[in-house]
């Protein structure tokens, strides 16, 4: 199902949340907003749901016009940060929910609940209440409750903000996954980069209700459309080469130890890879070299050194 979204905006009140955002999600493809808090991120998701009333503005599905269309006319199931499993509810039930309303047949029912539980790793869970469940148990319930629905739109409200790092890229790669094989079109919104630059076949960085680029992950970090958009995405050195400014990734800094250009301000270590402070004759800039090559140089704070941009490195001109 391909999403299409044409100069939409929406107020609350006399607050305006989301100003004439414009992006086209083709079928299939798994997108991310991402963002700081209070970005729009989440308005943005709701009124593709149907959820939010906007103010002007196009949501087409499948090419056709649904702005004014009713929610659950739209073919697109929302999972939110907070679940809203029934806790009463055996795992099951709640499944089935979806599918209850729709007044599918129970023997239906029972068949799909039974596959959805085999796919997001549950079986033998049915009869558990949702209140004996885990986090990450009671948020593999609410994804297969989504799917029961048949969505051909996934939408993703951070359902994974609540969990530790782990159960975080458990669920992360789950996700990818039942996104696969239903072969369905999701949206995830999120304010981890790295969540977005992994899982995403394209990005939507937001900011005050805008979007501020809208592309493949590797042209983001690479090609970012701006220096505020290149600062979101890690550190950057931004040196002086003529009339242009040119932004280099920490990582694309080569240190020559026979160079004496350069001071060893700080060396931070950070497990596989450690962090270089260079005062050099362009100012201050970082380096990021895997924590052995630097131990095989013997370079510490105090030493002179040199430095050179990678051939191959992506410089963005400002």
């Amino acid at each position: 199902m391909s999403l299409t979204i044409q100069k939409l905006n929406v107020a609350f009140g006399k607050e305006k949340i989301l100003h004439d955002i414009s992006l086209h999600i083709a079928d299939g493809e798994f997108v991310s907003l991402l963002g700081a808090s209070g970005c729009g991120k989440s308005t943005l998701l709701k009124s593709i749901a149907g959820l939010i009333e906007i103010e002007s503005g196009v949501v087409k599905i499948n090419g056709k016009d649904m702005s004014r269309t009713l929610p659950e006319k739209r073919r697109a199931v929302i999972v939110f940060q907070d679940l809203r499993l029934f806790p009463h509810m055996t795992v099951a039930k709640n499944i089935a929910f979806p599918m209850n309303i729709k007044k599918i047949s129970k023997e239906r029912q029972k068949e799909t609940v039974d596959s959805l539980l085999a796919e997001v790793q549950l079986e033998g869970f049915g009869n558990r209440k949702v209140r004996e469940m885990s986090g990450g148990q009671m948020q593999r319930v609410a994804l297969a409750r989504a799917l029961a629905a048949n969505p051909t739109l996934l939408l993703l409200d951070e359902p994974f903000s609540g969990l530790d790092g782990k159960l975080r890229l458990e669920m992360g790669e789950l996700v990818r996954k039942l996104h696969r094989e239903n072969r369905l079109t999701t949206i995830l919104v999120t304010h981890d980069k790295q969540e977005a630059l992994k899982y995403s076949d394209r990005i939507a960085l937001m900011k005050s209700g805008r979007i501020l680029q809208y592309d493949t992950p590797q042209n983001i970090f690479k090609r970012p459309a701006s220096r505020e958009v290149a600062d979101y995405f890690g550190r950057m050195n931004y040196i002086r080469r003529g009339d242009w400014e040119i932004g280099v990734r920490p990582f694309d800094i080569r240190i020559i130890p026979t160079g004496k250009n350069c001071t060893v301000e700080e060396v931070v270590f950070m497990g596989e890879t450690a962090e270089v402070r260079l005062n050099t004759p362009a100012g201050e800039v970082f380096c990021t070299a895997v924590s052995s090559e630097l131990e095989r140089m013997d370079i510490t704070a105090g030493d002179k050194v040199g430095m050179e941009i990678k051939n191959e490195a992506d410089c963005i001109r400002l």
